[in-house]
């Protein structure tokens, strides 16, 4: 029995990394003792979350935060805790964020195995301010080569940011891959060929900038414009200060009463039976590392259309198992394409489910226990 804790800065709310972290911690739970420490942010909502709780047999400590740059970048104490609980295993999450560059260290002082799991951190120029870029350029420069080399090893959850981490001067055998997966419970509903008229085109995810919601709408406004029997459902939490620009492209769109937004559903059954309700999940991110819900809705044998981010590219292979577009027009011929021919397209759903089978969070827990007991 070991004792394992994850760092990660959230651990309340609406966020990918948590989601990750969650679901192995929580595999891994049942047979050791599970800790996470994290800020007391709750993502999304900004609003604090509680102290201390025990999730599923996780317990989850949280701290208040001292400094933060950006939206993610949190500064938290956690060392005492750290040392209190002296773990076999530390797994810190996203590379470069504080908790992530301090961890070895104590790792060394306690004799724990100390993981990184990088979250592929390697997208988001046009996300960040000024300032926040020139911080990530001299870390880069100046700290992670020995941070990335003073770990056991490095969980890369995706398979092309691996040349960016061999650049930053990571040691080759270090990087073992890990991607990121879905709920078992995703693989046991037989796959749906809906032979309803009217069809349902779902986006499933935080209602944010990053994702392009906008060219979504632009879309949709075509397909009914071109009188297809389409409806839209944009499923999530929308994020804090996102709102008003968003409800006004809709208003402006004239979309009022076409589009649903019931907003976010995190009911693992709720959620699945709302997925297969649906004929077409839409991902038109601008930026996608290794998208959860994409992956969960291939899980499920749905149509999926992606922008052709580093996530999209890696899971889909364009008219094989799903569809990338570039750009809005090729977005809109893609969609209209699934409209007209659901039964061309039996084959693409069957080999969605097929490419994404094996990354069950159990499986995917499975392995990372084999790697801390022999890293």
């Amino acid at each position: 029995k070991m004792k394992i804790v994850y760092l990660c800065q959230f651990s309340a709310g609406a966020c990918g990394v948590w989601n990750r972290v969650y679901n192995i911690a929580k595999e891994l739970a049942k047979k050791h003792e599970v800790y996470v420490l994290s800020s007391n942010i709750t993502k999304g909502t900004e609003e604090k979350a509680k102290p201390y709780e025990e999730l599923d047999g996780i317990k989850i400590y949280r701290f208040p935060i001292y400094f933060r740059l950006g939206e993610n970048a949190l500064f938290w104490h956690y060392e005492k805790k750290l040392k209190e609980i002296k773990p076999d295993i530390i797994n810190a999450h996203v590379y470069r964020h504080p908790h992530a560059t301090t961890a070895p260290n104590i790792a060394k002082k306690i004799g724990a195995k100390c993981f990184l799991t990088t979250h592929a951190p390697f997208v988001e120029k046009e996300l960040r301010s000024t300032i926040l870029n020139i911080a990530v350029s001299l870390y880069d420069k100046f700290l992670g080569k020995k941070v990335l080399n003073s770990y056991n090893k490095i969980l890369a959850i995706s398979k092309w940011e691996v040349p960016f981490l061999l650049k930053l001067g990571c040691q080759k055998q270090k990087i073992i891959y890990s991607p990121n997966g879905f709920p078992n419970e995703y693989l046991k509903p037989k796959i749906k060929y809906s032979r309803r008229k009217q069809k349902t085109i779902i986006f499933l995810g935080r209602i944010a900038p990053v994702k392009n919601l906008e060219l979504l709408l632009w879309v949709f406004k075509k397909l009914l414009d071109k009188k297809y029997n389409v409806k839209l459902k944009i499923i999530g939490p929308i994020e804090k200060g996102y709102e008003l620009a968003f409800l006004s492209t809709i208003k402006k769109l004239k979309l009022n009463k076409k589009v649903e937004l019931p907003g976010p559903i995190y009911d693992l059954r709720k959620k699945i039976k709302v997925l297969q309700e649906s004929d077409i999940f839409v991902l038109p991110s601008k930026r996608e590392a290794s998208p959860l819900a994409l992956i969960e809705a291939m899980a499920l044998g749905l149509l999926v259309v992606s922008s052709e981010t580093w996530g999209g590219k890696e899971f889909i292979r364009d008219t094989k198992n799903g569809f990338l577009f570039s750009n809005k027009e090729e977005f809109l011929r893609k969609l209209e394409y699934c409209l007209k021919n659901p039964n061309k397209l039996k084959k693409i759903k069957q080999e969605a489910r097929k490419s994404v089978s094996k990354l069950s969070w159990e499986k995917l827990a499975k392995k990372e226990e084999r790697l801390y007991t022999n890293p």
